[in-house]
């Protein structure tokens, strides 16, 4: 009876996870590297837009009835769209991350929060108007805290994980491709990026 209710066990998983004839499988495995790829393209695009941004000022506007003295760039649509895109790619991957796959997705909220951290601290001690902006500088502290504390949570369990893999024969092939997935999303997006903001 057992055996029975293993089998039973055994092909539901299997169902689950590779429907169709396997057909499911890589679908979801295309898709599931696709999400890494998205995420680090969507991420790449909101540091250069915001980078953008800040060189005038860090406020823009279009439209209204009153006069806007940092008028919005032509290019301000990829910000917005960027973030829903890289929402979208982060919650696919929820659902499509394959079962003891390695997934580096965690890392999305310090690139984020990092890259953003950095362009607050950078901008902080240049402004365009030159001298210190403070504002700047109490956010890139903070965003730095956000996605630094996070990451080095991280870096235990990660270390532990790629020795365990080590142990068992298994490699590294999977941090390398996905590595190989968000190196290719940023260098996409910044010839993209400058291709649309000229």
């Amino acid at each position: 009876m057992s055996d029975q209710r293993f089998s039973f066990q055994s092909m539901r998983e299997t169902a689950r996870f590779a429907p169709a004839g396997g057909e499911g499988s890589w679908k979801r495995g295309l898709l599931f590297h696709f999400t890494i790829f998205g995420v680090a393209f969507a991420i790449a695009c909101v540091y250069q837009g915001m980078r953008g941004v800040m060189r005038l000022g860090g406020m823009v506007a279009s439209g209204g009835p009153y006069a806007i003295e940092h008028p919005a760039p032509a290019w301000a649509w990829i910000m917005p769209v960027a973030i829903l895109f890289g929402m979208a790619c982060f919650f696919i991957n929820l659902f499509s991350s394959p079962p003891d796959e390695v997934n580096l997705m965690p890392l999305a909220w310090p690139g984020l929060f990092l890259s953003a951290g950095w362009n607050f601290l950078e901008f902080a001690f240049h402004p365009p108007g030159g001298g210190l902006a403070w504002g700047w500088l109490v956010c890139g502290v903070l965003f730095v805290l956000m996605g630094g504390l996070p990451l080095l949570l991280a870096f235990k369990p990660a270390r532990e994980k790629i020795r365990s893999r080590l142990q068992n024969g298994e490699g590294l092939g999977p941090y390398a491709r996905q590595w190989l997935l968000v190196a290719a999303g940023v260098y996409l997006a910044i010839v993209f990026f400058r291709s649309v903001a000229g």
